[in-house]
């Protein structure tokens, strides 16, 4: 999925020059208007630039994107609020507010924003980008279609809106021509590591070895992406057999995932259920344990981790697991039935 920030990285370098035009720049700013402080320095640096010079909205952007990469979701939407009550004619401030609303999960806001400004903008291809996967977010296809193709209209090579068009058109059950989008895509931008993903996962579902093709030209593009790495560790994992020779394949791309991303809990599990499926149990045991210890809540591990310990006749162990697995998110009841069990 497109990186919902990556529409106003630009829009600071920008902003100051979008602002020069507004008929209200140089009204004067109230004092309320300013912020109050959040003991978050960086925030508080931009707080106290903004106090010095309360008309200069290209701070004011900076500390919005701030409050919105902390969770600060509602100073954010406050903040871009303000600036796009300043002037509600720049198309900028209205994709700001709009991001800013939908962060804070109010989605009909948003879309009503971008829609106004595309009644004063309707060929702004941002704009346009921007209430495309917004109305994908909120599964409202068609326009999102929509906005995907008039973006296309005006620039038939439009990466992002290839990407966009792509990614509506799988959600909407037409893979094929999902897929000449996103191959569209990485055929002008051979960097675009979420049209590489896109097509890894749609192959792998299907089971298709060009998935790995996919998953590594997104390493390409970043070495450590967790994504590509977990899921290219799952094609293999999902469809190694006795005599393939992928199981060793899965294990060296579960460890490589693992290495770059030993806290994320779900890759070491899934590492463990491939020691399970081969009946080592011992490794299996011992990475459940793992994923339990990054993930105190992870039910499953614990239910695994048990089932691995009695399979070693370890009943005790496996009872405190099964125990910590009904405490934790016990899915399908059945760490209750492996507890029944044991204790008769």
């Amino acid at each position: 999925m497109l990186n919902q920030y990556f529409w106003i990285v630009s829009f600071t370098a920008l902003v100051l020059i979008g602002f020069q035009s507004c008929g209200e720049q140089n009204k004067p700013v109230d004092a309320a208007e300013h912020g109050e402080y959040t003991g978050i320095p960086a925030i508080d640096a931009i707080t106290n630039d903004i106090k010095k010079d309360p008309d200069n909205f290209a701070l004011r952007v900076a500390r919005c994107e701030a409050y919105s990469a902390e969770g600060m979701f509602k100073e954010a939407e406050t903040e871009a609020r303000l600036i796009w009550e300043k002037d509600k004619t720049n198309w900028k401030s209205a994709r700001l507010l709009a991001w800013a609303y939908f962060d804070n999960q109010k989605s009909r806001p948003a879309l009503k924003i971008l829609e106004q400004a595309l009644e004063l903008h309707p060929d702004t291809i941002h704009l346009l980008l921007v209430h495309s996967e917004i109305c994908l977010k909120v599964k409202q296809y068609d326009k999102s279609l929509i906005s995907a193709e008039n973006v296309l209209k005006q620039s038939p090579l439009n990466v992002e809106g290839l990407f966009m068009r792509g990614l509506v058109l799988k959600y909407m059950g037409d893979t094929l021509n999902a897929i000449g989008n996103f191959q569209t895509a990485v055929e002008q931008d051979a960097d675009h590591i979420d049209a590489y993903m896109q097509l890894a996962d749609v192959f792998a579902a299907k089971k298709e070895k060009i998935a790995i093709e996919y998953y590594d030209n997104a390493l390409r593009v970043d070495s450590t992406a967790y994504e590509a790495l977990f899921g290219k560790a799952s094609f293999y994992h999902q469809n190694y057999t006795a005599d393939n020779g992928l199981l060793e394949k899965a294990k060296a791309a579960y460890e490589r995932a693992i290495l770059h991303h030993p806290q994320e809990a779900d890759v070491t599990f899934n590492y463990a259920l491939l020691f399970m499926e081969e009946k080592d149990y011992e490794q299996a045991a011992h990475f459940f344990d793992i994923a339990t210890k990054y993930d105190p809540q992870f039910g499953d591990a614990y239910y695994f981790y048990g089932e691995a310990q009695e399979k070693m006749g370890k009943i005790d162990v496996a009872i405190k697991a099964y125990e910590n697995a009904v405490r934790n998110n016990n899915r399908f009841g059945r760490a209750e039935a492996a507890l029944e069990r044991l204790k008769k």
